[in-house]
């Protein structure tokens, strides 16, 4: 059997991770306020830049170049853009590229930048 791109295989999507977007609010004072609200809840699996599906999806996208992880998901009810941001364990990553595989809806690939690591 070939390669299908737009199968996961079962126990790949270990990782639960919440995809947050940000929103800006003005406080009593008119000053400006960004917090992250959470958009989406689910299981993902997060691999390096150096695998076979972030080379495959991203290998033209300029954006996608100096990305550390690509996270896939299975395609969500929500869109999901560059500029949010991906949360798992103590780890944030901001998303620089989406790719809906073959435009067909079923998964997506996030090529993101890790940007926060342990306890602070």
């Amino acid at each position: 059997m070939g390669f299908d791109p737009l199968h996961i295989e079962a126990g790949t999507l270990r990782h639960s991770i919440t995809i947050q977007a940000q929103s800006t609010t003005r406080d009593a004072s008119g000053q400006l306020n960004s917090t992250w609200s959470p958009v989406l809840t689910t299981r993902a699996q997060i691999e390096g830049t150096s695998s076979l599906t972030f080379r495959f999806s991203f290998q033209n996208d300029a954006l996608a170049a100096n990305c550390t992880d690509c996270i896939t998901i299975r395609y969500p009810a929500v869109d999901v853009t560059p500029g949010m941001q991906v949360v798992w364990s103590d780890q944030t990553y901001t998303i620089q590229a989406v790719d809906d595989v073959l435009l067909r809806h079923r998964v997506l690939h996030l090529a993101c930048v890790g940007i926060s690591t342990g306890s602070q």
